[in-house]
């Protein structure tokens, strides 16, 4: 898989050296991430190398902003070589090529649906749960992709041993898609891209909308897991938990009933993994359909309409904004991430409302993006964070208890040459859910990789 990703990192390269015009565009590599690639050797079982087959979410989510920054590089870059005298076509067919390639790349891995399916895998390999990516088998137009190979009895020690982590692989999926969307807005506002991006928020936006609108319709779930019980009669073939937020809703009101209750699997092998509209009760069902319209804030941003940057009055200061709405381990988390470049003072701020099923927990987050600093000849770029605030106790969904959380980390990026920056990455938090990092308990972390800039 290491190779995987950097033939593919050095082939995104190629393409860029190519049309190397006056548009930055940033590409992250990060080599290692510990202490979770420790998780994924000791899940894969076949050494360090065995880490990369079950890559970080943060591996992940670099690539595939690696794989959409350079395709929406390379579009800008031909659109501006591209002598059109019909203005109007040529806006056309350069907007219709992306929407196009952007719904190509989702059937792909290293596209989003496959980013999609490894963020819950980063979650399952944090608690030794093997599993495997059918996204890797470029199912172009297949309905439905599973997570598969997954053991019963690896389910079951799971959910025993961590509830709440169990809870949040569900939805982990999802998380990834608005992580995404958050990765690719703030490229393209703190390092002038100017990319049509619109195609790709919208796409994984509604994608993940209508995968919730889904999960709580019954005409979709029940028909479409019975049609999948009278099929997969082998345990390997069936995925993980069937429609992702009707199991997050089960699970999320039932933490602590044992996996195996489930009962067993229609065929009479193994356990009857999926949930169905019908394992909810009325009240959860409703909680899971009100999340269909919490959704509709995760429109709610200028960038989304192809406003990319907005004048703070008659100052040089240049702002945007963005809401989220993302399912957690606990409930939801509704942030409100705020972008602010001040010449060389690039900051976002976010105020996050925390919610469990009844009560409410704020947190608030700096942080500065590339402040540049010399050593001598040494020019770095720093990166510092800050989060904090609360979040229930125990990422308990009834409880009103609260617990505080903080997180403080900085990158820091080292140009060693005009295009290749090294960096180092180390974040320590306390207990709580942080969107894109697979720890919910105490944990330092440590990344090392290298970032590329044209």
């Amino acid at each position: 898989m290491k190779t995987k990703i950097i033939i593919v990192f050095c082939m995104i390269l190629s393409a860029v050296c190519i049309f190397a015009e006056d548009t930055e565009l940033k590409l992250d590599l990060p080599l290692f991430d510990f202490p979770y690639q420790i998780d994924a050797m000791n899940t894969v079982g076949y050494g360090f190398p065995g880490s990369y087959v079950n890559p970080s979410m943060a591996q992940s989510a670099a690539l595939v902003t690696d794989v959409y920054s350079a395709f929406h590089y390379g579009m800008k870059s031909l659109y501006d070589l591209v002598d059109m005298r019909d203005i109007i076509l040529k806006n056309i067919i350069y907007c219709g090529l992306i929407f196009g390639g952007d719904y190509f790349l989702t059937t792909m891995p290293g596209g989003d649906g496959w980013m999609h399916e490894e963020f819950h895998r980063a979650v399952m390999s944090r608690y030794q749960v093997d599993s495997f990516n059918g996204m890797n088998l470029f199912p172009i137009g297949a309905e439905l992709v599973s997570v598969s190979k997954v053991r019963d009895e690896d389910l079951i020690r799971f959910k025993r041993e961590s509830p709440a982590d169990f809870i949040r692989m569900h939805v982990a999926g999802i998380e990834s898609q608005y992580f995404l969307a958050s990765r690719m807005q703030r490229n393209n506002f703190f390092y002038n891209q100017e990319y049509f991006n619109e195609a790709l928020y919208w796409l994984t936006i509604t994608n993940a909308h209508m995968y919730i609108v889904a999960s709580a319709s019954p005409g979709d779930v029940d028909k479409s897991t019975a049609s999948s019980n009278r099929t997969e009669t082998d345990m390997a073939s069936r995925d993980f938990t069937g429609f992702d937020m009707t199991a997050w809703a089960y699970d999320l009101f039932r933490p602590n009933e044992p996996y195996e209750a489930r009962g067993p699997h229609p065929s009479g092998v193994g356990i009857n993994r999926y949930r169905t509209t019908k394992d909810l009760t009325d009240a959860q069902l409703r909680y899971l359909k009100n999340q269909r319209w919490w959704q509709i804030f995760n429109y709610i941003s200028p960038m989304m309409f192809g406003l990319r940057s907005l004048p703070f009055g008659d100052t040089d200061i240049k702002w945007n904004f963005a809401f989220r709405h993302i399912l957690t381990s606990f409930g939801t988390d509704l942030t409100l991430e705020t972008y602010i470049k001040i010449e060389e003072y690039n900051f976002v701020a976010a105020y996050h409302n925390y919610q469990n099923y009844k009560h409410v927990f704020p947190a608030i987050e700096i942080e500065m993006i590339d402040y540049p600093v010399k050593a001598g000849n040494l020019r770095m770029y720093i990166s510092p964070r800050i989060m904090l605030g609360m979040q229930p106790k125990n990422q308990d969904f009834f409880t009103s208890q609260v617990e505080f959380f903080a997180l403080i980390g900085s990158r820091v990026d080292f140009q060693i040459s005009q295009h290749w920056l090294p960096y180092i990455e180390v974040m320590a938090k306390t207990n709580g859910w942080i969107i894109g990092n697979e720890f919910l308990g105490n944990n330092i972390s440590a990344r090392v990789g290298v970032s590329a800039r044209f």
